[in-house]
């Protein structure tokens, strides 16, 4: 197939490039029109410089897909089937292997990029749906298990998912609106289970009978109690927890026989809860062998095999992930559960990759479960990260595939193809450098002074008006989604009236609207990033 690449000056050399790197099944010929920025090639422009004009034979005509309007009025004077390609330059490689499979994703008022993002979404969305409605086969696969009754059942396996469950750590300290806050938010970020978290040493069986039905009439999802303590265990399926965390050997035979198949059971290899782990992994599992056999002698129905991980290098990871590899192939029909707090609450490092890597091994070892908290600040969305992650595992898993391409990813802070066009001075270019030191200072604004904010709970920007220095309240607040809104409504209320004011108004609403994206902190007047990244 000849295609026909239309581009500006700027985006030259990218779109040369990516015609010498399209697929052996296309033949790739770049045409630039003498228009600097590509989004500005109209199609009607196109087709008065095309008409007429000796092109040769092509099979299709591609735009730029910034490019406003429709491409057929270019076919109308070409004769030649013509559509929109991606909106960055650096996409066209990407666009012309996936059109080489399906000419449906051309579209001539759609950008290509845009229309296969969609497509990729939608059957992303679609295999996930179906995942969850589905009915089980028969007999179901090994590790399938069924938590919770009625609106509040949760299936979990191999055909599923991994299930995140989302712990509330010390539960029994926070106020019943915390406690509802945090289920609903948890609940919201894809997280399957709401764990009930007591504190360790400081028995309270009222306060987990109480948390439990706090957190259970929050959210319509499984409930489950996180505790070592026999009473508070017991209070915890009383009030409505279907899954504990966790037994052992010492409380396993303290807890009523009447309560042992009303909930599953996380069981994990230690004799009693804070004793350190074996490090070896032979003892690891020696020891969690010996609790499943004594559990089910004493009559437990649903259990959960827990083998525990530790921090990384000190004490490690690798011998929990090595207990695990051996415990499912010594058990492949007993569900597994992955705690994964102390990888990512004791690493300095962004979380979403951090969930990301966990999840892929998590899948690969079969897990079913995976417990989060969000207990540091640099940990928070991380509730969201691996249900995005174990949604991007089992797409992968069910599509024999690797984690990319999906329609789902967890890049926030770096994107897959990096789209900026080069820049490239000309030769006669001057170019003024401002001189490195202190930024001026920014003079009072007669209209009167704002200061911003973030509303994290409503995902809005805040902006405070005072019409004086010495004014103690704000005349005015406005609220917008976006920092192109807000400043827009700032200039409509007539807030600024000095250039250098509305320079430092947009610049801090960018930072305040980037803040809110990443969840990073923002403080007006400070910079958002203290480091960046040393490699040009």
């Amino acid at each position: 197939m000849k295609i026909l690449l239309i581009t500006g000056k700027l985006a030259e050399p990218l779109v040369r490039h990516a015609a010498q790197t399209a697929p052996p099944t296309y033949t790739c010929k770049v045409l630039v029109l003498p228009v600097a920025v590509a989004a500005f090639l109209h199609p009607k422009f196109v087709a008065s410089r095309l008409r007429n004009r000796a092109l040769g034979k092509h099979d299709l005509i591609l735009l730029p897909g910034m490019t406003s309007g429709d491409t057929t009025l270019v076919k109308d004077a070409t004769g030649i089937p013509a559509f929109k390609g991606p909106r960055h330059a650096v996409d066209l490689p990407f666009i012309l292997r996936a059109i080489d499979r399906n000419l449906s994703l051309l579209s001539t008022t759609e950008p290509a990029d845009h229309i296969l993002q969609e497509h990729l979404q939608a059957r992303a969305t679609s295999d996930l749906i179906t995942a969850e409605t589905s009915p089980l086969p028969h007999p179901p696969p090994p590790r399938t298990l069924r938590i919770g009754s009625g609106r509040r059942t949760l299936m979990s396996g191999s055909t599923y998912p991994i299930r995140v469950i989302a712990e509330i750590t010390d539960a029994p300290i926070r106020s019943d609106e915390e406690l509802i806050h945090k289920a609903r938010r948890f609940a919201a970020s894809g997280a399957t289970v709401i764990d009930v978290g007591m504190i360790a040493n400081a028995p309270d069986s009222k306060a987990a009978r109480h948390t439990v039905q706090v957190v259970r009439q929050a959210v319509q999802v499984p409930i489950s109690i996180d505790s070592s303590d026999p009473k508070e265990i017991a209070a915890g399926i009383k009030a409505g927890a279907s899954l504990v965390l966790s037994l052992d050997q010492s409380n396993m035979a303290k807890i009523p026989k009447s309560l042992r198949s009303r909930a599953a059971f996380v069981l994990v290899p230690a004799t009693q809860a804070g004793q350190q782990l074996p490090s070896n992994t032979d003892e690891r599992l020696q020891l969690m062998e010996a609790n499943l056999r004594t559990a089910h002698e004493l009559g437990y129905t649903h259990l959960i095999a827990d083998l525990l991980c530790d921090s990384l290098i000190t004490p490690g990871l690798t011998p929990a992930i090595h207990a695990y590899a051996r415990f499912t192939d010594r058990h492949p029909t007993i569900p597994l559960l992955m705690g994964i707090g102390n990888v990512t609450e004791l690493l300095d490092a962004d979380s979403p990759g951090v969930n990301a890597v966990l999840a892929g091994i998590a899948s690969e070892l079969g897990v079913t479960f995976m417990l989060t908290a969000e207990v540091s600040d640099k940990t928070r969305g991380s509730v969201w990260e691996l249900h995005r992650a174990a949604q991007m595992m089992f797409l992968t898993r069910s599509r024999q595939s690797s984690p990319k391409d999906l329609g789902l990813d967890l890049l926030l802070l770096k994107t897959k193809r990096f789209t900026e066009i080069p820049y490239q001075p000309a030769d006669d270019e001057v170019i003024t450098e401002a001189t490195p030191g202190e930024s001026p200072p920014v003079l009072l604004d007669p209209s009167g002074f704002l200061t911003f904010h973030i509303d994290r709970q409503q995902q809005r920007l805040i902006a405070r008006h005072y019409p004086t220095p010495k004014a103690k309240t704000p005349d005015i607040i406005l609220a917008a989604r976006t920092a192109r809104q807000l400043l827009a409504v700032i200039i409509e209320h007539g807030l600024i009236s000095r250039l250098d004011h509305a320079g430092y108004v947009g610049s801090e609403l960018v930072k305040a609207e980037i803040a809110l994206k990443i969840g990073r902190p923002y403080t007006q007047g400070q910079p958002l990033f203290t480091s960046s990244y040393p490699c040009k």
